[in-house]
């Protein structure tokens, strides 16, 4: 009787270990990058990207960014110079930095030197210095994200940043779809970029001489005359003659002629 009471007891047990309900364990939500962590992503893919792209400029135009394979980079900017009426081009080669105008070159510093500013159009900043800055995570900037597009603002607490506050629009591919930032204005893709060249050409002659700067040149002022007032024209007409009515005066009789 004890056996069967004890086997029963066990089929029991096993029954109800045969009933147990299994849980299933769902796999937690991934978390969502911050704003900066997927900013520096897509930078970070932007930065292994070579193209030539065409962008509507803000100041007015079409910029086009050549960033070569071979890291080279050339910057085609309508109407900068010379009061607007000259078209440049800026570039960064094996040579050094270069301002091209009209099929002419002039050499602006050596590969490791700066653009000087008078002669600095900056709209290649975005690409060329500010981009590789945002991978710190210590810049001094709150980021938001809102699709593609990141704002960053200073913290209230920072004095100078290293570069403007503004915005980037960044796709997952890392192409800088538009960018808008201080004195650069906004810069907005037009069309597909196209495949990047192995390397940039100047588009002129490298030349001796003095690179253009955005102000318009002055005009010359004419110079005084000695005397300090403007000198008369000569007049066309002749000088009148005695023939020509003007009476001739006698001459006074000699003291001779005055004694008779």
């Amino acid at each position: 009787m004890a056996a069967l009471t004890l086997a029963a007891l066990l089929a029991a047990v096993l029954s109800g270990c045969g009933s147990a309900t299994v849980v299933d364990e769902t796999d937690p939500a991934p978390r969502r990058a911050s704003p900066q962590a997927a900013l520096i992503g897509r930078v970070s893919t932007a930065l292994d990207t070579s193209f030539t792209a065409e962008y509507a400029w803000s100041e007015g135009g079409t910029v086009t960014m050549w960033a070569a394979e071979d890291g080279t980079w050339r910057v085609d900017v309508p109407a900068w110079a010379q009061g607007g009426t000259v078209d440049v081009s800026v570039a960064w080669t094996t040579g050094g930095f270069f301002q091209c105008a009209q099929e002419r070159c002039v050499k602006l510093a050596g590969i490791t030197g700066e653009i000087p500013s008078k002669f600095d159009p900056q709209v290649q900043r975005p690409f060329i210095e500010w981009l590789p800055q945002l991978l710190d995570r210590q810049l001094p900037f709150a980021v938001s994200q809102q699709g593609d597009c990141f704002t960053l603002t200073p913290n209230t607490v920072v004095v100078r940043t290293p570069f403007p506050e503004g915005e980037w629009c960044l796709d997952a591919s890392g192409t800088i779809v538009s960018v808008t930032g201080g004195d650069v204005g906004s810069l907005t893709l037009e069309g597909k970029p196209a495949a990047a060249v192995a390397t940039v050409e100047l588009p002129g002659e490298i030349v001796e001489g003095d690179p253009l700067g955005r102000k318009a040149p002055e005009k010359p002022t004419p110079e005084p005359s000695a005397s300090g007032t403007p000198s008369e024209a000569p007049s066309n007409s002749p000088s009148p003659t005695p023939s020509e009515g003007v009476s001739e005066v006698p001459e006074a009789p000699s003291e001779a002629e005055a004694g008779e």
